[in-house]
């Protein structure tokens, strides 16, 4: 049962811990536009893929753009959803439960589109389509998946490479 506490805790706890280690701004400074990734983004591998389940989640008219006013919007449904005895305040207890409710379903639907997505990866690679994947079946797929990632094309997967296009 402790552990389970941790386990739910700990991402609140590194959340609230970025937020004090951020910088802060110096007074009188001119903020600057930067396009440089949050913590979020780099501790999830910022990609188009990301961003657009970001925008996914709270696009209100699904037209594939986020308004701050729909972001918000959204939010506060999200408040109000957690808020279990509505009394417009949420204690531990119920923002814990929503978000391991929250995480489980997740989890879930996750796991469950993955395993249907590992039998079409199955079906794929199986080019003969025997029911079996030969070495040489395993190897068209590798040399297929590092050149998608290989964008220099010099035999070397690193920041040189440009992401690939989606």
């Amino acid at each position: 049962m402790m552990a389970k506490k941790y386990f739910v805790l700990l991402p609140l706890l590194l959340a609230l811990t970025a937020c004090q280690s951020a910088p802060k701004k110096e007074q009188g400074a001119v903020a600057k536009k930067t396009h440089s990734a949050t913590p979020h983004q780099r501790s999830h591998g910022a990609s188009a893929g990301h961003r657009h389940a970001f925008i996914k989640e709270y696009d209100q008219n699904s037209d594939g753009e986020l308004t701050r006013a729909e972001f918000d919007h959204a939010r506060a449904a999200h408040l109000r959803a957690m808020d279990s005895n509505q009394d417009q305040r949420i204690d531990e207890t119920e923002y814990v439960q929503e978000f391991a409710a929250r995480m489980t379903d997740e989890q879930k639907e996750h796991r469950t589109k993955q395993l249907k997505q590992a039998h079409v990866r199955f079906g794929v690679l199986d080019k003969d389509k025997d029911g079996d994947i030969t070495v040489k079946e395993f190897a068209v797929s590798g040399t297929r998946m590092f050149a998608g990632w290989d964008l220099e094309e010099d035999g070397v997967i690193n920041e040189k490479d440009p992401l690939p296009s989606p």
